[in-house]
């Protein structure tokens, strides 16, 4: 009152009142309630009490939430000019003022914004509800209302404010969006001329800012992209991989781009001609492709999905070079058939096949009539033909075979001929019908195996269905992995699955052997043994699955009496014959036994055992021609048990499926691989199978080091991009281990490591944090989106696995460790503290997440690593790599994102934003931090009000 009767300054006024506060420091008193009540005495407000309230809120002695919230709580439109007073104020404080220092919490700052923003659209709405009234001053409220709103929409701070204070109060926000909704509805039906056209478009102006205001969002950017290319690498690889490693599998990574795939595939069908896997790219491009066509289609449904394939087909015409070379060699109309096979799945309408097919003919034509020659033992013609056969086979397999099993064995027999069991095989994968064909192989093999043995025909034909579908399931395991036979109750509990279980090897590891075990029923085995040993084949006192149990133990009893001398080579080689000359199943469980063996005793003790297995495995004992159909699937299925026991140099060891040289460091051999690979641009066949051994050989540590180091080997970005491209892809053989690998070792090494603080230097820094990013989340996709992870089975067991077993689900979570006011430069993967990560507020839960989780772990340990980096006072590489690392798990979506920065610790965004300002941008603030958290908005609401300057600084620019 002093004040106002001495007619005091602005400054005056500032210097007296800090002068007071210094003198009672200890008492508390709400000045801004107390002038805005002095100056809304009369129907006009006090200019000059207004003056002071104005600079004591600039001064940053009043808190300016504190004076919003008294502005929101006013409601007499009486007094328009008072109105019009608390307007100017809310618009100067909304608009001018920095929120980057202040005496008021971020967080309050963002709900007096709310506050005060529905108080404006609240007094339009009076205004607008009042008109009828004549009242002239109404007009200069809305005009000032709309005018100071709309200068807060804005200003990107303040719509950034918003967006925490909409996740901290949903209520709130809700009631703001009803405002707005009435508003606009109020004034459409506002008949024209009521109110000035400015006025009216100043208003509109606003509620359109008000409507986008909920879409405030991080601007859509790919995290790989790489229009440069001429190929695009990564999904080419994932087409080669898919068709090549994974032909069984139900999932393909989603499309980019339906040139590429359908590109991948001819460039895959010319690659594979001289190789064996000419049909898995014919059953992948002319089988599968079009499942995965529809697939795609059911995710993006549109109309212009058949015209988006047409023009996919329509640009891979120009690469006609490409269409005549898998035509010549396939000697096949390639794209016919594959233009054949997409009309009849609705892809492509008739008219579009037909249309495509007249300019693939017009090229066609210009070439030489020796390559114009078709073959009825191509493989694309053969594929053609396999789907029907697979659909009859699948139909003969459902019959009845209780009274009458030789049409059954007819059927089977006739499928081991040539490649047919080949074709079919990989055309029930590529129609998605190999497990269910495996399925009735089991139940026809269980079949087989119930009747007593005896003389008669129907024990044989039940002994050939038993041997048949036995070698059947043993190559298709082989080829598979005993995922193909695993899941299904039935099968867990049938014969042939417990016995590969058991011991059929994976992935060249032999299953373990224990030469103490005793039979079930000596006298079983001895019978059996006596029958070896007289070459009698009787079989009237055994079931087919027993003599598959015991002859192994017969076996035994042999190897053991020969290396004791008490039998002599003869007549052990006489015993192999007699085991030839019966069941092939035998033969083959008496390769697993001896290879098995072989693997466990030393250099000395082997050459017996080998002696046998060379003998089992070269003699041929003449049959009919549907035993040498099964002899030949028979010496396939034990060509791969054996071919990891025999020695490098042994004849009997193909190489046809080494391409791992022993005569060469893998280091080598992984380097020439890769370098061909990224300069080519895609992966060849021999690339891939390479690139699946030597992980398979050197576990997923190791291959994963190599891999990237060689990535960041490159120096420009174009270069970069490409390897990143065919990395990422490689990574897919396995991408979950090595995913692992990568977070739990490697990247600690090259943030602790001074000697490589240049392969974090960009470009190379963000390329390798878009590398990481895109694994976590393709890990992550693949455990949501799918019902399998995506994962390679041949691999070789890594400490990941290990880590896992030893954990026991009764452990409880780590203790609390004392907290330290420095994050300290150490990477302790059990003993990390939750609190680190999710500083918690009062009533807050802990986080939920699974600590046990590998994924979880490596990103909660390499996070807490960031987090000491970012506090180290030196500004290095790994500080910018940190941030791209951030940047790029943005760019992956709000649900990816959540899922990386989750374990971000609170105090890094902080002191991220201290280091470099303005280092993000708001709506990059708003995905890093966790709203749905009250720690996550006091976080974000900070982090906006000290990025104000540098926003509102790009926005007016």
């Amino acid at each position: 009152m002093q004040a106002w009767r001495e007619r005091w300054s602005d400054v005056q006024w500032g210097i007296q009142l800090k002068r007071l506060f210094s003198v009672h420091s200890g008492e508390s008193c709400d000045l801004a309630e107390i002038l805005l009540q002095q100056t809304l005495v009369g129907s006009s407000p006090n200019s000059l009490l207004l003056s002071y309230l104005k600079h004591t809120v600039l001064s940053q002695i009043v808190p300016c939430s504190s004076v919003l919230n008294y502005i929101a709580a006013f409601d007499d439109l009486s007094r328009p000019y008072c109105v019009l007073a608390l307007i100017h104020l809310a618009e100067v404080f909304g608009t001018k003022l920095s929120f980057s220092y202040g005496p008021d919490s971020s967080l309050q700052v963002c709900r007096s914004l709310l506050g005060v923003l529905h108080w404006l659209l609240l007094q339009l709405l009076k205004c607008l509800q009042t008109m009828r009234e004549e009242r002239p001053e109404l007009i200069q409220v809305m005009d000032s209302a709309s005018k100071a709103a709309t200068g807060m929409l804005r200003r990107p701070t303040v719509t950034a404010l918003l967006q925490v204070a909409r996740a901290d109060n949903t209520e709130a926000y809700r009631e703001f969006e009803q405002s707005e909704v009435n508003l606009r509805g109020t004034l459409s039906q506002l008949p024209p001329g009521v109110i000035p056209d400015s006025t009216r478009e100043s208003i509109s102006t606003m509620l359109t800012l008000a409507e986008e205001l909920p879409d405030v969002q991080v601007p859509l950017e790919p995290v790989l992209h790489a229009p440069h290319l001429p190929v695009c690498p990564t999904l080419n690889a994932l087409v080669a991989l898919e068709a090549v490693l994974n032909s069984n599998s139900d999932k393909i990574s989603r499309p980019l781009l339906f040139l590429e795939i359908f590109r991948a595939c001819f460039m895959g069908l010319v690659d594979s001609t001289t190789s064996s896997e000419e049909l898995k790219w014919a059953t992948f491009t002319f089988l599968k492709m079009r499942q995965i066509m529809v697939k795609i289609q059911q995710l993006n449904p549109g109309p212009d999905f058949s015209s988006d394939v047409e023009k996919g087909i329509d640009m891979l015409l120009q690469y006609r070079h490409l269409l005549d070379q898998a035509d010549i060699k396939h000697r096949w109309d390639c794209l016919s058939q594959f233009l054949k096979e997409c009309m009849q799945f609705n892809i492509l309408t008739e008219n579009q096949m037909n249309l495509l097919k007249q300019k693939r003919q017009i090229q066609r034509e210009q070439l030489r009539p020796g390559d114009l020659t078709t073959s009825t033992t191509s493989s694309v013609g053969l594929i053609a033909r396999a789907e029907t056969t697979v659909i009859s086979i699948l139909k003969t397999l459902d019959a009845d075979h209780q009274k009458n099993q030789d049409p059954l064995v007819g059927v089977l027999s006739q499928m081991l001929s040539g490649r047919s069991f080949e074709i079919i095989t990989s055309a029930a994968a590529s129609m998605g019908e190999l497990k269910n064909f495996t399925m009735k192989l089991i139940r026809t093999n269980e079949f087989a195996r119930v009747g007593p043995a005896d003389t008669s025909k129907t024990s044989q034909t039940r002994a050939q269905l038993f041997d048949i579908t036995f070698l059947m399931l043993c190559h298709i395991i082989q080829l598979h992995g005993m995922e193909i036979v695993t899941g299904h109750k039935e099968a867990s509990e049938s014969f042939i699955v417990q016995w590969a279980q058991r011991w059929l090897p994976e992935d060249g590891k032999y299953r373990s052997l224990d030469t103490t075990a005793v039979p079930q029923d000596q006298s079983k085995v001895d019978s059996l043994l006596m029958q070896f040993m007289s070459g009698d084949p009787r079989t009237n006192v055994q079931r087919w699955h027993e003599l598959c149990i015991n002859t192994p133990f017969a076996v035994q009893e042999v190897l053991f009496a020969w290396e004791h001398k008490a039998l002599a080579k003869e007549k052990v080689m006489a015993v192999m014959d007699s085991i030839k000359s019966r069941m092939s199943c035998l033969s083959v469980v008496t390769c697993v036994w001896l290879c098995s063996y072989m693997n466990v005793v030393g250099t000395d003790a082997r050459q017996k055992p080998l002696a046998m297995l060379e003998h089992l495995t070269r003699v041929k004992i003449e049959q009919a021609t549907s035993t040498e159909s099964r002899s030949h699937l028979m010496h396939m299925v034990m060509e791969r048990i054996m071919n990891d026991v025999l020695p490098g140099s042994h004849p009997q060891r193909t190489c046809a499926h080494m391409y791992v040289s022993t005569d060469v460091l893998p280091i080598v051999t992984l380097h020439k691989t890769l370098t061909d690979a990224f300069q080519r641009g895609w992966l060849g066949l021999s690339s891939i199978h390479t690139l699946e051994q030597l992980l398979a050989l050197c576990g997923s540590d190791w291959f994963c080091e190599k891999v990237v180091m060689q990535m960041l080997e490159w120096n420009k970005a174009e270069e970069l991009s490409q390897a990143l491209s065919l990395v990422l892809a490689i990574f897919h053989m396995d991408l979950e281990h090595l995913t692992h690998s990568m977070l739990l070792r490697l990247m600690p090494r090259l943030l602790l490591s001074t000697v490589h603080t240049h392969m974090l230097t960009d470009p190379r820094g963000f390329t390798l944090a878009k590398l990481c990013v895109l694994c976590i989340t393709g890990t992550q996709t693949s455990k949501i989106g799918q019902k399998e992870p995506y994962v390679r089975r041949s691999r070789k067991r890594s400490k990941i696995d290990a880590e896992l077993e030893d954990i026991d689900d009764s452990d409880i979570r780590p203790g609390k460790v004392r907290k330290l006011h420095e994050p300290q430069l150490t990477l302790n993967l059990e003993g990390f503290n939750l609190d680190d990560i999710s500083a918690k507020e009062d009533g807050e839960s802990s986080p939920n997440f699974d600590s046990k989780d590998p994924m979880n772990k490596a990103l909660i340990n390499l996070f807490l690593l960031m987090n000491a980096i970012i506090h180290d006072p030196s500004l290095t590489p790994r500080t910018t790599f940190i941030i791209s690392f951030i940047e790029e798990a943005i760019k992956c979506g709000a649900q990816y994102a959540r899922f990386i920065l989750q374990f971000m610790p609170p105090t890094m965004l902080p002191q991220l934003m201290k280091t470099m300002p303005g280092v993000f941008s708001n709506a990059q603030i708003l995905q890093i931090c966790d709203l749905t958290m009250l720690t996550g908005r006091k976080v974000a609401a900070k982090a906006i009000s000290s990025n104000s300057r540098f926003m509102d600084k790009t926005a007016s620019v």
